[in-house]
Order: C-alpha cells, then sequence, then structure tokens
C-alpha cells in the first residue's frame, strides 16, 4: 500500500479536484500544494477555501492564502509540509506532517452515475482527521472556511448571511436565479451553505505585526462585499476528526423551453434541506461507496497502463461535473453539459459525442437525456434547417440553438453524423431501438442529408472548429460513411447500407497516400487523425478493411511528437479525446501505452494549472484554450 501512494503522490496534476457538483459548484487547487494557492473555480477564478490547525494559539495552514485587505497574498503564516497527494475518481485525499501533528483532508463529491439520486445531490464532504504527535497537553483546534465569492460572479455584489437548522449559509442580496448566462461565468443566485454543528460567520484576517490569524465574529445583520476578505463561513472545532459539508442551494437548475427546472435530486430528497439532512446522516454509506467505486474502476483502468490509471482517476469528476441532472416536464430525464471554456452552449452535439463512453459503461440512459434537447431544437418548429442542431441553448437556459446561425458556421455534416452515430451506439448498448423508432422521423432526414452532402463535405466546420475550415475533409467523410451505415443497420434497410458500402470503399481509393491518408481529397501531402473510423468496429459494421486501421496507426506512430499526436498535418494542435480513440483502432498494446503515456506527460509537466485541457500543443506541452471540458469522457472508450 505504501509503494501505491508514493507512486500516486509522484503525479503533478495540472489542477486537483476538491469539490466538484456541477459547473458553477467547482473549487480545484491550481497548486503543487494545497495552501501554494488559493483555491480556484474551474475558470480560474478564485472560490476560497482555506483549513488549518491551530496549536496553543499558532496557526498553522492546510489549504489556501490570506490576504491582506488589497488582496495581497499574505505568506507570514506557517504550514503543515504536505507529504502525499492521492486523486481516486472520487476522493481526493491530502497527508500533512510535522514535528507537532499529522493532518488529512480527504475530498469527497459521490458522482456515482448508476445511483442517480446521489449522483444529483449538490454537495460535497470534507472529512478531516488530526493527530497531535507529541504526549503533552496542547489547546488545538481545527479550522476551515469558504468565502462568500462562491455564490456570486461580480466584484461588486453583495451577500447577506443568514443560519439554518444545520448550520450557515449565505447568497447574493440581489437574487435573479438564471439569469445569467454564458461561458467564463460562475453563479449569481442561490445560496452557498456551510453544513456543521459549529459552523458560523467570522470577521478572519491577519495581524500582519505579529504574523499571526486573527478572527472576530461577524455581523449577521449586515450585508458584505463577497470579496471582502473578512468575512468569511467557517468551522472552528476542538474535535480532533469529523465531517464538514457544503452544498449549494440553486433553486432552479435549468431553463428549458421556457420551463425553469429544479434539481433531480428533489425527487427523491423532496427539498433542499431533506437532502441536506439524508446526505449527512447516509455519509459512512455513501463514503464506503465512493471507495468501492473508486477500488473497481482504478483497478480496471490499471490493466490498460499505469499512467492511464492516473489519467482516468483525474479526470472522472471533471467529466461529471460539466453537466447538470434534471427531469422535464414530460418525465425525461436529460443530462444537460455545459460547453466548458469555449463557448458555454448548452447540450452541445459535438460535446456530448466524445463524451459518451463514460455514460455508456455506467448509465447509456444518461446519454439519451444527452441527446432529448436536441431533438427538441429539431421539432420545435423554429428550426428549419434540414440537418441536425448543434446545441440546445446557452448554459444554463435552453431555448434553442445559441451556436452561429449563418449557414457558413453550421457543421451540418458533423452533427448529422454525431446524432446518428450515438443513437446507434446507444441503442446496441441498451439492447433495443426504442429511441431510434421514437425519432425514425428525424434520423431519416439527417441520414438523407448525409447521403447527400456528407461523402465530399464542402467548405465547413467540423468538431474541430478551433483548427479552421478545411473543404473536402477526409475525416468528417468517414464520420457521414460510418453514420448512413449505422442507420442502414438500426433500421434495417439495405440501401442506406449498400450506400454507405459503396463510399467507403471509394473513400479507400480516395483518400490512399504512402503514408496513412489525406486530410482533404484534393489536398495531396497532407495527413489527419481519422478518429471518427472508430464506430465502424465498434458498430461491427465491416465498412473499412483492416489495413487502413492498420495503416493509419503506423502513420500516427511515425508523427508522434514529445506529448502525443497532433490532430493533423497543419499545425501541432494535439486533441487528448481523440488520440485517446485512436488506441482502439489497434490491438496494438505498446501503442496504447504510448500515447497516454504521452498524455500523462502533458498533464504532469504542463506550466498551464487547470482542469485537464482537450486542445495542447503536443510539441511544447501547453494549453491553448479549453480546459475542464467533459469530452474527457472520451477517455473511457478502452474500457466501455
Amino acid at each position: 500500500m505504501q509503494n501505491t501512494k508514493q507512486k500516486k503522490s509522484n503525479f503533478r496534476a495540472s489542477a486537483v479536484p476538491l469539490v466538484t457538483v456541477d459547473p458553477y459548484f467547482s473549487v480545484w487547487s491550481f497548486s503543487d500544494t494545497l495552501y501554494g494557492d488559493a483555491t480556484r473555480h474551474w475558470t480560474g477564478r478564485e472560490n476560497r477555501m482555506n483549513a488549518g490547525i491551530i496549536i496553543d494559539n499558532t496557526y498553522y495552514s492546510l489549504m489556501g492564502t490570506f490576504h491582506s485587505s488589497k488582496r495581497q497574498v499574505f505568506s507570514g503564516l506557517e504550514v503543515i509540509e504536505q507529504k502525499s497527494i492521492n486523486i481516486s475518481p472520487l476522493i481526493t485525499t491530502y497527508e500533512f506532517e510535522n514535528e507537532l501533528a499529522r493532518v488529512k483532508l480527504e475530498f469527497i463529491t459521490p458522482l456515482l452515475l448508476r445511483e442517480i439520486d446521489i449522483l444529483s445531490r449538490p454537495l460535497s464532504y470534507i472529512e478531516y482527521t488530526v493527530e497531535i504527535k507529541d504526549k503533552n497537553v496542547h489547546d488545538v483546534r481545527f479550522y476551515f472556511d469558504i468565502s462568500p465569492e462562491c455564490c456570486v460572479t461580480d466584484w461588486t455584489q453583495e451577500v447577506e448571511l443568514k443560519s439554518s437548522e444545520f448550520g450557515i449559509f449565505c447568497g447574493n442580496t440581489e437574487q435573479k436565479v438564471l439569469g445569467r448566462t454564458g461561458d467564463n461565468i460562475c453563479i449569481d443566485w442561490g445560496y452557498l451553505h456551510l453544513i456543521h454543528k459549529d459552523a458560523r460567520f467570522i470577521q478572519r484576517g491577519i495581524d500582519l505585526y505579529k504574523c499571526r490569524f486573527v478572527m472576530s465574529e461577524a455581523d449577521t445583520k449586515k450585508t458584505y462585499n463577497a470579496f471582502n476578505e473578512a468575512v468569511v463561513m467557517a468551522v472552528v472545532t476542538e474535535e480532533m476528526s469529523g465531517v464538514i459539508a457544503i452544498a449549494y442551494d440553486d433553486i432552479k437548475s435549468i431553463e428549458y423551453f421556457g420551463t425553469h427546472l429544479d434539481d433531480f435530486y428533489k425527487e427523491s430528497d423532496g427539498s433542499f434541506n431533506n437532502m441536506v439532512k439524508k446526505a449527512v446522516s447516509q455519509y459512512r454509506e455513501i463514503k464506503k461507496k465512493c471507495v468501492l467505486f473508486s477500488e473497481e474502476l482504478s483497478e480496471e483502468a490499471s490493466k490498460v497502463s499505469t499512467e492511464y490509471e492516473k489519467i482516468i482517476s483525474l479526470i472522472y469528476r471533471q467529466v461529471i461535473a460539466a453537466h447538470k441532472l434534471v427531469r422535464d416536464t414530460d418525465g425525461n430525464i436529460l443530462f444537460i453539459s455545459k460547453e466548458c471554456f469555449s463557448n458555454g452552449c448548452a447540450a452541445t452535439l459535438d460535446v456530448s459525442y466524445p463524451s459518451m463512453p463514460m455514460l455508456l459503461k455506467y448509465n447509456p440512459e444518461l446519454v439519451k437525456g444527452m441527446l432529448l434537447p436536441i431533438i427538441k431544437v429539431a421539432r420545435s418548429g423554429n428550426w428549419d434547417k434540414e440537418f441536425a442542431p448543434h446545441d440546445a441553448g446557452c448554459y444554463p437556459c435552453l431555448n434553442g440553438q445559441a451556436y452561429e446561425k449563418e449557414s457558413d458556421a453550421q457543421m451540418p455534416v458533423e452533427e448529422c453524423g454525431n446524432i446518428l452515430i450515438m443513437t446507434a451506439v446507444l441503442c446496441n448498448t441498451l439492447g433495443n431501438n426504442d429511441f431510434a423508432e421514437e425519432n425514425e422521423d428525424l434520423l431519416k432526414k439527417w441520414a438523407e442529408y448525409l447521403i447527400e452532402n456528407g461523402y465530399d463535405p464542402g467548405d465547413q466546420l467540423c468538431t474541430d472548429d478551433f483548427a479552421g475550415k478545411w473543404p473536402h475533409n477526409c475525416n468528417l467523410s468517414i464520420k457521414s460513411i460510418i453514420a448512413i451505415g449505422a442507420y442502414g443497420k438500426l433500421f434495417d434497410d439495405r440501401r442506406f447500407t449498400d450506400i454507405a458500402k459503396k463510399y467507403a470503399e471509394l473513400w479507400v481509393k480516395d483518400t490512399y497516400a504512402e503514408k496513412g491518408t489525406l486530410l482533404a481529397f484534393d489536398r495531396k501531402d497532407t495527413w489527419s487523425i481519422k478518429y471518427n473510423i472508430i464506430w465502424d468496429k465498434l458498430l461491427n459494421l465491416g465498412l473499412f478493411p483492416k489495413e487502413v486501421y492498420k495503416k493509419e496507426v503506423e502513420a500516427y506512430k511515425a508523427k508522434m511528437c514529445r506529448y502525443g499526436v497532433p490532430l493533423d498535418c497543419r499545425s501541432d494542435y494535439a486533441k487528448t479525446d481523440w488520440q485517446a480513440w485512436t488506441t482502439v483502432m489497434t490491438e496494438d498494446s505498446e501503442y496504447t501505452e504510448t500515447v497516454y503515456r504521452k498524455i500523462y506527460d502533458y498533464i504532469n509537466e504542463t506550466v498551464d494549472r487547470a482542469p485537464v485541457s482537450d486542445w495542447y500543443s503536443a510539441e511544447r506541452g501547453r494549453q491553448y484554450v479549453f480546459q475542464n471540458r467533459s469530452v474527457l469522457g472520451a477517455l473511457f472508450i478502452n474500457i466501455m
């Protein structure tokens, strides 16, 4: 066990998940040590939590950094040295030790995909254990706080402080529920709760002359600027071990075609207060479930490679916490994604497409929950296109496509291919065609669109839109061919099957290159990774010969850079998700291990501290833009 811990501690994550519930309630450490920086929202904005122990009136920091009145970091406090960090799929564990004490902090968010009643609870646990090493008598208290800035997004907003039957809470004085949409923003409605019998509001700060931590009771009759360092929700307790819970009551979670929907947990727990009571009383049982699930997933992932297991353990919570689970007024479960750090769209189809392997493994009904908003847009009467929509709105408001409406900014072949393939994979996993049959009219229309337009796509975007348009895209053509074949298999329609086979044969000839295959039909001396081809193999469509797969992988080996395989010949852009998909094109375990070792090295060595990016430089290991996106669910393709 000790060797395992030491191995895990050597993996330096680009950011460490602490509280990972949904796109708004999300707190990470971007530092090598938990006390090396303020904790942050996935966007990088400070969402501060602090923890420490007070021994004989001396404060020793475990988590976070304190600021002066001008928000300058104050570094005069002592710390207890961080000795290890262990990131498992559902639990992050830190251990600290100095000559006086040993301390363990565990951050647990029970994102159990098979138990959606628990999964949907907007609550996270922090368990602490303090051990005093010497035999002397000391005055010892454990300290934890969380800042009200976690419930606002604007520097000028004010919060009010209140108490509850199980602790304290705070929220914006001006409540505009679901009143703000966008990408790089935080929530500014609802209420942040700190749940503990010793919870209280305090004004805390630093005595700069004596270099010591000071605190006093806060006046709950006043309102405070949320970013005022002095006012926090805190727990100060003499108990040497215990559990603190933090939760977020967002009032309403999603706007869905004009209707405000509740978070899913209210269906079983009834109300926010009841949810908190149940979650607190069930803590030991829930923790056991989290430990068991984490151990099982880690064991399964380690069979692929050691590096793969570490990556999977890190990204599991990131993927799920980019979603919100609700039920619509027709009784359908919806699993709504936010397109984080790219444009803030909701239920984005080309984000759901790479995300689905994780959900197919643990709860395929949630894949249906990602597709239903797209179907809703297509049937809304406001969608007059012959192809599938790109998204259903801008998070958290889903009232119709938010992506560029201009024809030259659409992704017609991409999105038709995505929804047809996803539907086929979903039905194959569930063992029935119910979802496909319910939507046969739309699916057939989109399959017909691909027959007409998909083999040689025109000047249009694909999901890799950051790389720009590239007419006659051969990888996009593959997606179209497989989608047509998938439709033929779904509905046992020989016409579509025959066309797919004809197109596949033509594709092999038209994309021929000495090494690999072309990026575009009309561009010789080009290449790209053909990640879409994997669904031909996984759906057992039999459209492309095995020689294509073998030749592709050999080409990728030749193009391998320090941190992975570039997307194509245009730049050193690497995509974490698409590289992962190339590993199931081959039985070559050495190639698979190499790909994941390169991705591991990128995460471990990048100087860009943020939740794992899916778009980075294969040469330099630098993040381009994306972070905290759900597309990393693609990496579960190896254990799906």
